[in-house]
C-alpha cells in the first residue's frame, strides 16, 4: 500500500533561509520563492526510504521554474540538485545564453532596428539566466536547529589563473588571448561542459592550425613575388626543409632557401 504524500512528508526537515534578505527567495537562483522543492521528489521518497539510500530529506524554497524543472528528478541531495539545476537552465537559455556573451549594448546601434529588437530581446533574456547560474546558494537554517552550508562557489581556471565566475574567465578568453567568440563559445559549452582549459586546447588543435598556414602561405607568395620564383617550388621546397630540420619555422626555412639555392 503506498504512503501518503503527508507521511512521507514528516520526514523531512524544513529548510529556511537563515538570514532575511534571503527570505522568500529560491534556493537554487535568488528568484522569487513559490514552490517548495523536497530532496529527494516525495514520487521517490518511499522507495528511497525502503532501500536506505542516502539523501538529505530535507525541502526548500523554489520558484516556480526550479520547482518545475527538478520535483520529478531523482537527485537525492542538495549539492547534487544544484548541479541538475544549473545544467538544465543552461540547457534551456542556451541561445539567449550565447546571445548575451557574443554580443554588446554598444553594438546595437549598428543593426537594422529588427534585428537590433530580437538581439536585445537575446540580451535581456541571457542576462537574466547568466545571473540565476551564477547564484550561489545561501545558507540555510532546519527545523532541528542545524545550519545547512551551501556548495562552494565554483571557479574557472584558464591558463593557471583562477576566475570567480563564467563571465569573467570567458572575457579574459575574447579580450586577452583574443580567441574567436563564437568558434570558441560553442566548444566550451556544447562540447567541453564548461571546461575552458579543454576547450582552449581543442580551439587551437581546430581552429590554430589553419590560421599559421594562412600566414605561412602569405610569406611564401611575397617570397616568390620578391624573388622572381615560381611559387609552388617556394612551397614545396620550405615543406621539405621544414621536414629536414624541425627546428626551422617557416622564416627561417625561406631564409635558408633564399642563402642556399637563389642567392648562388
Amino acid at each position: 500500500m503506498a504512503v501518503s504524500h503527508k507521511t512521507l512528508k514528516s520526514y523531512y526537515k524544513r529548510g529556511f533561509a537563515k538570514q532575511v534578505q534571503h527570505a522568500n527567495r529560491c534556493y537554487y537562483c535568488g528568484c522569487e520563492a513559490t514552490d517548495t522543492d523536497y530532496c529527494p521528489p516525495l514520487v521517490h521518497a518511499e522507495l528511497v526510504l525502503e532501500f536506505s539510500e542516502n539523501a538529505d530529506f530535507i525541502s526548500v524554497p523554489a520558484c516556480y521554474e526550479c520547482y518545475a524543472l527538478l520535483h520529478n528528478e531523482r537527485v537525492l541531495t542538495l549539492v547534487e540538485r544544484v548541479e541538475k539545476l544549473k545544467t538544465k537552465l543552461a540547457l534551456k537559455y542556451a541561445k539567449a545564453l550565447k546571445v548575451y556573451h557574443m554580443w554588446h549594448e554598444a553594438e546595437l546601434h549598428e543593426m537594422s532596428p529588427e534585428f537590433q529588437q530580437s538581439i536585445s530581446a537575446g540580451m535581456s533574456l541571457g542576462s537574466e539566466a547568466a545571473q540565476r547560474l551564477a547564484f550561489l546558494p545561501f545558507v540555510l537554517s532546519s527545523d532541528d536547529a542545524n545550519e545547512i552550508m551551501p556548495p562552494p562557489r565554483e571557479k574557472f581556471t584558464v591558463d593557471d589563473r583562477e576566475f570567480t565566475t563564467f563571465d569573467e574567465a570567458l572575457n579574459y578568453c575574447f579580450d586577452v588571448l583574443n580567441i574567436q567568440k563564437s568558434k570558441f563559445y560553442d566548444l566550451l559549452v556544447k562540447e567541453c561542459a564548461g571546461d575552458f582549459d579543454k576547450a582552449l586546447s581543442q580551439y587551437h588543435h581546430r581552429f590554430g592550425t589553419p590560421r599559421v598556414l594562412d600566414v605561412a602561405k602569405e610569406k611564401i607568395k611575397v617570397f616568390a613575388k620578391q624573388h622572381k620564383q615560381n611559387s609552388d617550388f617556394v612551397a614545396r621546397a620550405t615543406e621539405r626543409l621544414m621536414q629536414q630540420d624541425t627546428k626551422l619555422d617557416i622564416d627561417a626555412a625561406l631564409a635558408k632557401l633564399y642563402r642556399d639555392y637563389v642567392a648562388r
